[in-house]
């Protein structure tokens, strides 16, 4: 390759990487800092698309408005204050959470303080090569594809070699060296072409319709929105992590390499046929709230999420301008991705009480679809070649549908049949839908059919940053259950039984022998911290001689917990308790030494492992508000990971011993009883008196660090996952 295309190609494929390998690394270290929610992620891909836009927007500006000689020296000076900006940046991220500000906001704060400046750089290298490109009168576009290529490269990079390893200390030193090098390169391209202007737009070429830009950034919105709150649907169980993170960002990427190359538009026909089976199955999963095999939620939500993504950038593609308007396309798009990311990200939490906008934006990609596609004429319609159409738009969700349904058998409960149920209304809709505007119209009415006849009705729902929670009747109507996602976090009967806990903190259950065996050591009183507040149950257990401190991260729990007419469990504890507002292991971090004699962490984002909270560093915090005999006691009941090996071998690695028992409640209890596996830890001589009382040692597993706490391989029951309780 010459050195012509050879430079400029490396600086466009060096930035496209960075640029996402620095997006998946921020992501990282901010979440920690933010609880380990998903909305974390979110947050960070509305920066991020935030970040590309003005990016796009500068080389526009630059391109069209401006001599080359002066645009090339004000790029120097970007490349200089990115560069001093990443060498400077703050790495104490606790210290920037701002008390009182919302959580978005302050995410996108931390961001900008950490990665603002690098992250524009990164973005206005793509359209400025391109426009330099084309000047010359070279095609810009297959840049473009390239430029998603490498993307796509810093996107598997990441979780794949650089996170398993490279220490999380050492990535940002990583991350400073490869700067570094563009930074050279892009001085070397700046310098060196000192020859005429831009790429102006030309006089003479016709204005682009406003409508068609509109349409643009129609198209530009859906499959960005779609990657937001398609990766909170698959994270809210999960753990939110880089691993996950990118299923959902390189199908992305891949639909943008796929629409702007020659070769990959050959598949668009094909995306396109799929469509309607595509988006039946995202609102499908949308819809049945139940719990899905892992291996199969998954590649169902990627394929359709993929099918639909080619289908709408190919069509975008299909109608991009002339060279003139390059970085005007650009913009355009750009523009789409971060309006649609800050929906989902900022505007939809407020707006909805429920994730509303997932289906809204599968409405919005087929209109985007409708509206790029040519109107066909007009004719009189052949009945059988009518039902040949229909049977073609079937078949594949026939298909997809079969090979769902087939990998679900196994599974307990009543999820195979519902997904069924829903197949069948969705086959409707299939038929229904003789073109993409048609399809767009029957398949709002199946989504309206389906929340209407299908969808929970809780008693009250609310939605904060950190998710959705439900409150509903649960033992047939005597009690009340709070439900985070998919997940129950605490039940109350409101009779005679208010006073007993339940669900996973029963007395017969492990947490009640923890209990009895510190009201035995400890009969004057003790000092009891919880990370994880839930309804407040593990206030049934506190004498008015002890002293019960939560922490407690969303706000909106707290409320809930203290509303009276749900719970009670805080308002009527024998001693009050104190509830601190944060992330637990920041707050503790923060507290003093050898404050607690027991510390529970109870705390899960619907089913989602933080990570963060299990690490040997967090063990050491927790260690050290601990006053001697003092014990840890973790509430590691998953359907999705089998944590207790890894958090039994993480505390062996700061010297504390470990024990755990599993609890299967029996059936004539007289309190809801839900299955839940603990485990405790602290001196060998403290925890062995649980021994006794059925408590086991705990197996053997891999350390969990900062720098690596991984928990893929703790994955289990990726085919059939437990089924949900019944309460």
């Amino acid at each position: 390759m010459r050195p012509r295309v050879a430079l400029p190609v490396a600086a466009t494929a060096l930035s496209a990487f960075l640029l996402f390998a620095l997006e998946l690394y921020a992501g990282r270290i901010v979440l920690p800092v933010f609880g380990g929610s998903p909305a974390v992620w979110t947050t960070a891909l509305c920066f991020f698309t935030g970040a590309v836009f003005l990016g796009y927007l500068h080389a526009h500006l630059l391109v069209t408005r401006m001599q080359w000689r002066t645009a090339r020296v004000i790029q120097l000076v970007v490349v200089g204050v990115a560069l001093a900006s990443a060498a400077l940046a703050p790495e104490d991220l606790a210290q920037l959470r701002v008390s009182g500000m919302p959580p978005a906001l302050n995410v996108l704060l931390v961001l900008a303080a950490i990665v603002g400046l690098p992250a524009f750089l990164l973005a206005t290298t793509t359209p400025l090569v391109s426009a330099r490109f084309a000047a010359r009168g070279d095609d810009p576009w297959w840049l473009y594809a390239a430029s998603n290529a490498a993307s796509l490269g810093g996107l598997l990079a990441y979780p794949l070699l650089i996170e398993p390893w490279m220490p999380l200390s050492a990535q940002r030193t990583g991350a400073l060296a490869l700067l570094g090098v563009l930074a050279a390169l892009l001085c070397w391209l700046l310098i060196s072409d000192a020859s005429g202007p831009a790429l102006p737009e030309h006089a003479a070429a016709p204005p682009l319709p406003r409508k068609r830009q509109l349409i643009w950034l129609l198209a530009a919105c859906m499959p960005a929105g779609l990657l937001s709150a398609t990766t909170t649907l698959l994270a809210t169980d999960h753990a939110s992590a880089p691993m996950l993170w990118i299923g959902p960002l390189g199908v992305y990427l891949g639909s943008f390499i796929v629409a702007f190359s020659a070769r990959g538009r050959r598949i668009l026909p094909l995306a396109e046929r799929l469509v309607p089976a595509a988006v039946t199955l995202l609102w499908i999963a949308y819809v049945a709230r139940i719990d899905w095999p892992v291996l199969v939620i998954v590649p169902m939500v990627l394929l359709s999420y993929g099918v639909l993504a080619v289908a709408v950038h190919g069509r975008l593609a299909e109608d991009r301008p002339g060279e003139e308007h390059l970085t005007r396309f650009y913009l355009w798009v750009s523009a789409g991705g971060v309006l649609a990311t800050g929906f989902v990200a900022l505007a939809a939490p407020v707006i909805f009480e429920d994730v509303f906008e997932y289906p809204l934006l599968l409405i919005g990609a087929l209109v985007a679809i409708a509206a790029l596609t040519p109107h066909a004429p007009s004719g009189v319609r052949v009945p059988g070649a009518t039902l040949r159409a229909a049977g073609a738009r079937l078949l594949p969700l026939l298909a997809f549908g079969l090979v769902v349904l087939a990998t679900m058998a196994p599974a307990a409960g009543p999820g195979p049949a519902f997904v069924g149920i829903l197949l069948v209304l969705g086959a409707i809709a299939v038929v229904l839908g003789t073109s993409p505007r048609a399809l767009a119209i029957s398949t709002v009415s199946a989504i309206a059919v389906a929340l209407l006849l299908f969808a929970p009705h809780p008693v009250e729902r609310v939605r904060s940053f950190f998710g959705v929670t439900d409150i509903i009747e649960a033992a047939d109507g005597a009690a009340f259950a709070e439900i985070h996602g998919t997940t129950l976090h605490g039940l109350q009967y409101r009779d005679e039984r208010a006073s007993e806990p339940t669900a996973y903190f029963v007395r017969e259950g492990p947490l009640g022998d923890v209990m009895a065996d510190l009201q035995q050591q400890h009969s004057e009183g003790a000092d009891i911290g919880v990370v994880g507040l839930g309804v407040g149950t593990i206030a049934a257990y506190a004498r008015p001689n002890d002293s019960l401190t939560y922490f407690e991260i969303d706000q909106t729990i707290v409320d809930l917990a203290r509303d009276d007419r749900y719970f009670t469990y805080l308002a009527d504890a024998a001693t009050e308790p104190e509830v601190l507002l944060g992330d637990g292991r920041l707050l503790l971090a923060e507290s003093p030494s050898g404050q607690f004699d027991l510390l529970i962490l109870d705390a899960f984002s619907s089913d989602a492992v933080p990570t963060h909270l299990l690490t040997r560093e967090a063990m050491d915090t927790y260690a050290r508000t601990l006053r001697p005999g003092g014990m840890i006691a973790f509430q590691l009941t998953n359907r999705h990971f089998d944590l207790v090996g890894a958090v039994a071998e993480t505390a062996r690695s700061v010297g504390l011993d470990a024990r755990t028992k599993s609890f299967e409640p029996g059936s004539g209890d007289d309190v809801v009883a839900l299955p839940s596996t603990w485990l405790v830890v602290g001196d060998s001589e403290d925890v062995s008196r649980l021994d006794a009382l059925g408590w086991d040692p705990a197996p053997d597993g891999p350390v969990l660090t900062d720098d690596y706490h991984d928990v893929r391989r703790l994955l289990k029951n990726a085919w059939r996952p437990a089924p949900r309780p019944i309460i």
